[in-house]
């Protein structure tokens, strides 16, 4: 009876990995079932109740007096207002609607029916998903490897090579439970350019990749940091089989000679695949963009990346790429929702800065997600948080100065009571709304 048992459900798993790998070698898919298996489960998450408790407190804090303090404690807690309301919410789990049931133990207040379906769920995705999961990221390293020792004894042609690499990326996502919607595929980025997107983790660069449809010539030039471990070897063979180029964010020097290289494929060949946040994040906001690669007579075509965190997010926030792969293999799936934007250049009118605004509004809109003022490195950098903090010091100073001299020339004429405060009030009115506070974002 066990070994029934056994053979049935390892048949069961071997047709799931072949059938897999057998549609993904011939560009096929699996139809509408991916779609169907996620209606299911949102089904039975709806049975469950929403525990969620929002905190919609206000800061009582945010309104307390702060005449006593000094221009340095004032702008260190405007910073830290910052970092906890704009920043802050981007870096944790995304935020869902709904019960995900992806842990690893269930709730204590939930019945017997509740618990029941739970463990249920938990025995499916340890052991029914993850073995096949797990197949799938083996054979798409092996796949990857064996065509990058092919390229020492001929030469692939360019249509092959995008084959490979589609291929793998298509392994890989599906060893994540990648369910994608790719839309509007006329907007698909072209030669020559730059296509930039949101980010939410170094696998992103496999999921743009494996909407590259069978038959191509090209893909992406593929760009990204330089790491270390799993990732590591992943860049090693992929730039054996396409254009790459990786970036050591410590070295100061290399920057400018990466964005130089860049800049020079994109006007040529391209299309670069390019991150401007520069940081992943949980898909909540869409982080400030990085000015340097929107020039004038550069292709630019936004993707806009939308996760949906009920079935697995897809963000790494852990501390080694391993865990992140572990959990993503338990997930219900990974599920996005990609759009291909219409092709931009830089106006007449714009500098790269406010160009880099632009593509960043365009790509939160069609997201649906907001944008944010400000970017990574303040999150994960002190010196950052430091620069702004002195900017930010001298706007208070100069603005308490600006102050004393209009109360000081209303003081001395013959106002009344109530032109005083109307006066003082268009003053500091006037300051807050001036080009040093506006300004203050592009510093950084």
């Amino acid at each position: 009876m066990i070994s029934t048992i056994l053979y049935l459900y390892g048949s069961v798993i071997t047709m799931a990995y072949f059938s897999t790998v057998f549609l993904i070698f011939f560009g096929l898919s699996w139809g509408v079932l991916p779609h169907w298996y996620l209606h299911l489960i949102s089904r039975i998450q709806e049975y469950f109740p929403d525990e969620r408790h929002k905190n919609k407190e206000a800061d009582e804090n945010n309104d307390e007096q702060e005449d006593d303090k000094s221009a340095d404690e004032i702008a260190e807690e405007q910073v830290k207002r910052i970092i906890d309301n704009d920043l802050a919410p981007c870096f944790g789990t995304a935020p869902t609607i709904r019960p995900t049931l992806l842990g690893l133990m269930p709730e204590k207040d939930w019945n017997a029916t509740e618990k029941t379906i739970f463990f249920v769920g938990l025995f499916f995705r340890a052991f029914f998903l993850m073995p096949v999961r797990i197949g799938l990221l083996l054979t798409s390293f092996v796949f990857v490897a064996l065509a990058g020792l092919q390229t020492a004894f001929r030469t692939l042609s360019d249509h092959e090579k995008t084959w490979v690499a589609i291929v793998y990326c298509r392994l890989f996502c599906s060893s994540m439970g990648l369910v994608a919607n790719y839309r509007n595929p006329q907007n698909r980025p072209k030669k020559p350019g730059v296509a930039v997107s949101n980010h939410l983790t170094p696998n992103d660069i496999q999921i743009l990749f494996a909407g590259t449809p069978h038959g191509s010539s090209y893909g992406y030039v593929v760009t990204g940091q330089k790491h270390k471990g799993i990732i590591g070897v992943i860049e090693h063979l992929v730039e054996k089989l396409c254009p790459a180029l990786w970036l050591e964010r410590k070295c100061s020097n290399e920057r400018q000679g990466f964005l130089a290289e860049v800049m020079k494929i994109a006007r040529r060949e391209g299309p670069v695949l390019l991150f401007p946040e520069g940081y992943c994040s949980n898909n909540s906001k869409v982080l400030q963009f990085r000015k340097a690669i929107f020039e004038e007579n550069v292709n630019i075509y936004p993707v806009a990346i939308k996760q949906t965190p009920e079935y697995g997010d897809g963000f790494w926030y852990e501390d080694e790429f391993f865990q992140y792969l572990v959990r993503t293999m338990l997930n219900w799936a990974v599920v996005y929702d990609i759009q291909y934007l219409p092709m931009e250049t830089r106006r007449e009118s714009e500098n790269n800065t406010m160009f880099a605004g632009r593509i960043q509004q365009i790509i939160a809109r069609a997201a649906g997600i907001s944008s944010c003022d400000h970017g990574g490195n303040l999150w994960y950098k002190q010196e950052e948080r430091n620069k702004m903090k002195e900017a930010i010091k001298s706007q208070n100073e100069a603005a308490m100065r600006r102050s004393s001299s209009s109360v000081s020339e209303i003081s001395s004429s013959s106002l009344s009571a109530d032109e005083f405060e109307k006066v003082l009030e268009s003053q500091c009115h006037k300051y807050m709304n001036g080009p040093e506070v506006e300004n203050l974002q592009l510093i950084f």
